[in-house]
């Protein structure tokens, strides 16, 4: 019997990469060789809904015709699918268009808990009339799909209180004010029969919400980091920590982040991530021990079900390949409840993509490069950190015996993905897109080696790297959003 009954991966399409039909038809068959029985795919702006076209038009979206054909597609692959969307934050692509903008907790932006001036509109303001959208949303959407389960998301309200719906706040706390809002629009999906998930962020602090979460709702419990005492988390800003309701003990992982589901007796979800936003190439050593973490601790507590998460923040820079490590562990240990060692990782990708062998220890080893030289960069990669015009500043020094080893590894990577495929019916395609992150990756490499005074080898020039993301994103991926993904890094 597997450790977890659902076995679920999520897909984020909605930072500006969206995939191709082909590419999904794939990555149906990957998850369902790896162990999965559910694919999410996370949408905010990049489904076709019905009405909306201001939204989405020039988004490359999912239409209604390719959902229903991709859940045909899962369903003869033993696989779900299941929607995933946001309907309360995370709605900046929304808020965007003037037609929307007076649905917003701040429709002028907020002042941002990161720093650094003013964030857009991104939460709308919890009214009765936006609850209506959301479930109208979530209804058009799961029309499409046969598996009665919806994600409708609900994290990081982070303006929610600032703005319209201050005085409520203040009266009632931002936390209940919350919990109303996300029942008006689970209520209804509950009602057409709908089991409905959400994200549990803001639940990880207050025991009297617990029992406020209706009959028929699964609470997922996220964290993306492994447990440790040096983790960067405890750097954020408090304000982002209390927005993030962040318990103290967060570097405790998991044990912290479910406690008030184990105390009460609520069944959760457990979703950690593949690490691979932020990052280009990977963070591979973070991601084994957060996919550990949450295998060992949903286990314990009779977890019905694991969600691997694989975001795109900022442009959503990292081909799918790089994720290959994280979903064949997380698959394999979802099943037997310990994690797989990295030899059967590495020949488990190789057998699963029909890749040359070798192919699935250099995407790991390839992962690994960012959390060995000595930086670390909130949520991400330092070699991704220096390349974002909005990226959270690194921190520490550079090692550089390190970065000489990062440079070693990183040549014989573009060694093997310049040879034009890597073997298997993707193999093309995976060099492709693996030779174009790697050259944007060294870009970022060489950035942090020059800091380090190291002597730098003559590399491409930084505008012929982003021609070939460009052509890379295109082997894979649809074209809305990739003038935007692109335009996120920073030149100099």
């Amino acid at each position: 019997m597997p450790a977890f009954a659902r076995r679920a991966y999520m897909l984020d399409i909605s930072r500006d990469r969206v995939p191709t039909m082909d590419t999904l038809d794939w990555l149906v068959r990957v998850l369902a060789a790896a162990g999965f029985n559910e694919l999410q795919l996370y949408v905010e702006h990049t489904f076709a809904y019905t009405g909306h076209e201001t939204v989405w038009s020039e988004a490359s979206p999912m239409t209604h015709v390719e959902m229903q054909s991709l859940d045909t597609t899962c369903g003869r692959n033993g696989i779900d699918l299941v929607v995933n969307m946001n309907v309360f934050g995370h709605m900046e692509r929304w808020l965007a268009h003037e037609e929307y903008r007076p649905r917003a907790e701040c429709p002028d932006g907020y002042a941002s808990p990161f720093g650094g001036g003013s964030r857009p509109a991104g939460c709308l303001e919890p009214t009765k009339e936006n609850a209506e959208l959301a479930v109208s949303l979530a209804r058009d959407i799961a029309s499409t799909v046969v598996h009665n389960r919806i994600h409708i998301g609900g994290d990081e309200p982070f303006e929610l209180g600032d703005g319209r719906s201050s005085n409520r706040v203040g009266e009632d706390g931002r936390d209940h004010v919350y919990l109303e809002h996300l029942n008006r629009i689970m209520e209804p999906l509950v009602a057409d029969g709908h089991e409905v998930m959400f994200w549990a962020d803001l639940f990880r602090l207050d025991p009297t919400l617990i029992p406020k979460i209706p009959a028929g709702a699964v609470p997922v419990v996220w964290n993306y980091e492994a447990p440790s005492e040096s983790s960067w988390a405890k750097f954020l800003p408090e304000e982002v920590v209390y927005r993030l309701g962040l318990p103290e003990d967060m570097h405790l992982g998991f044990v912290s982040h479910a406690r008030l589901f184990v105390e009460s007796e609520t069944p959760f979800w457990v979703a950690p991530g593949t690490a691979t936003w932020n990052t280009i190439i990977g963070r591979n050593q973070n991601a084994t021990g957060n996919i550990a973490d949450a295998v060992s601790v949903g286990t314990a507590h009779g977890s019905a079900g694991i969600l691997l998460t694989d975001w795109g923040d900022n442009g959503h820079w990292q081909p799918l390949a790089v994720s290959l490590p994280s979903i064949v562990r997380c698959g394999a240990a979802a099943q037997l409840g310990e994690m797989p060692t990295d030899e059967i990782v590495w020949a488990r990708i190789d057998e699963i993509c029909g890749f040359d062998a070798g192919t699935g220890r250099l995407l790991d080893e390839l992962g690994n490069i960012g959390e060995s030289i000595g930086i670390t960069a909130p949520n991400g990669s330092p070699l991704c950190a220096v390349l974002q015009k909005s990226g959270l500043t690194p921190f520490g020094e550079a090692k550089p015996e390190a970065v000489r080893a990062a440079q070693e590894l990183h040549a014989r990577a573009t060694a093997t993905f310049s040879t034009g495929s890597v073997g298997g019916e993707r193999g093309e395609i995976v060099a492709v897109e693996m030779a174009a992150a790697v050259a944007l990756a060294g870009v970022g490499l060489d950035r942090i080696a020059k800091d380090a005074g190291l002597v730098l080898a003559a590399g491409p020039a930084l505008d012929d790297v982003l021609d070939a993301q460009r052509v890379a994103w295109l082997r894979s991926s649809r074209p809305g959003g990739q003038d935007d993904s692109i335009a996120k890094v920073r030149l100099q």
